[in-house]
């Protein structure tokens, strides 16, 4: 089941978290104070073009981010006053969906530096997400990716957000948009549910900005105050970095292994080779002084044939001319 909303109002968080919130910092008992929902703290994560700054400028009321089309190339951090509160704002880098690991290293380690300034963490990390276009099963892979990096308590401090261009969805309602795709209802339901949408021309009279900070303070009161702490983030970010470096070096010196099993595998083959020709060589030779001494037999045969020739008159050699011819019948006939 989807959770769209939740039924606190503020006065009942606030009550709330006098009696039961903590931050990551305090023990479970302790009372937390009003300054953490009063000093609000997001930090916005999301895909290449997904909007981030947008929202950014919406939640604090005035454009504190990059313009539409400029690509953020690291973490930055705005304040400002919203209904008579201060909220921090950070903005991130936005990942590309396609590749296999889901981004570069630069990008994961700008979206963890935006979570350390918001020190002593963030109490809501907004994920954003465009309904421009269909969700893909990758892109969720790589949304969730980006989330667990964070750590596994960072899905309860999540939200989606998503971003649509025009007023509304063109053809459903965005319950039914999410109910209908299983990627978006996936996704959802990792957050616990919850979801809200900015629209670029929103309704007249209609503050969803408004309403998303409501949620959020529902989110922190239902987390009894407790943040995302940063201490905790960068920990765990380092260690899985360094796991990575080691995975890394590892399947770099099995590519060397490999490489070098082909080159001398190469080496044996052009040495086979080299040997195959030699071999075809001495073939060659030991055929060539065959027929040379077969050329040698020949030619002997040939001035023995000659010169017993010339000692028998009677024997006609080769190549003789008809006078020779009558000459030695002359020859005979005296003879006889």
């Amino acid at each position: 089941m989807i959770i769209s909303g939740f039924n606190m109002d503020s006065e009942e968080v606030m009550v709330e978290m006098e009696k039961t919130g903590s931050s990551s910092d305090s023990q479970p008992d302790q009372a937390v104070p009003l300054s953490v929902v009063s000093g609000l703290r997001i930090i916005l994560i999301g895909e290449r073009e997904a909007g981030k700054s947008a929202v950014g400028n919406a939640i604090l009321g005035r454009g504190m981010f990059d313009a539409v089309g400029v690509r953020t190339r690291e973490a930055v951090k705005r304040q400002g006053e919203v209904a008579e509160r201060q909220v921090t704002v950070v903005d991130t880098p936005g990942w590309e969906w396609f590749p296999s690991r889901g981004s570069s290293l630069g990008v994961r380690r700008e979206i963890v530096r935006g979570v350390s300034l918001c020190q002593p963490g963030p109490h809501a990390v907004l994920l954003v997400v465009p309904l421009s276009f269909s969700f893909t099963r990758r892109e969720r892979q790589a949304a969730e990716e980006h989330v667990d990096m964070l750590g596994e308590r960072a899905w309860g401090h999540t939200v989606v957000l998503f971003t649509v261009k025009g007023g509304r969805l063109k053809d459903a309602t965005l319950e039914e948009e999410v109910e209908e795709s299983e990627e978006l209802q996936g996704l959802v339901d990792r957050c616990g549910g919850r979801y809200h949408a900015l629209y670029g021309r929103p309704r007249k009279g209609h503050d969803a900005v408004a309403e998303l900070l409501e949620k959020l303070d529902n989110m922190v009161a239902k987390n009894r105050g407790e943040l995302l702490s940063s201490k905790e983030v960068l920990e765990e970010a380092r260690e899985k970095e360094e796991e990575e470096e080691r995975r890394q070096q590892e399947e770099d010196r099995e590519r060397e292994e490999d490489l070098r099993r082909v080159k001398e595998a190469l080496r044996e083959l052009e040495m086979e080779e080299e040997m195959e020709d030699v071999q075809g060589e001495g073939e060659e030779a030991t055929e060539e002084s065959t027929r040379q001494q077969r050329g040698r037999r020949y030619t002997d045969e040939k001035s023995d044939s000659v010169e017993s020739s010339s000692a028998d008159p009677t024997s006609a050699p080769p190549h003789l001319t008809w006078s020779d011819l009558r000459a030695i019948r002359d020859q005979r006939c005296k003879t006889q």
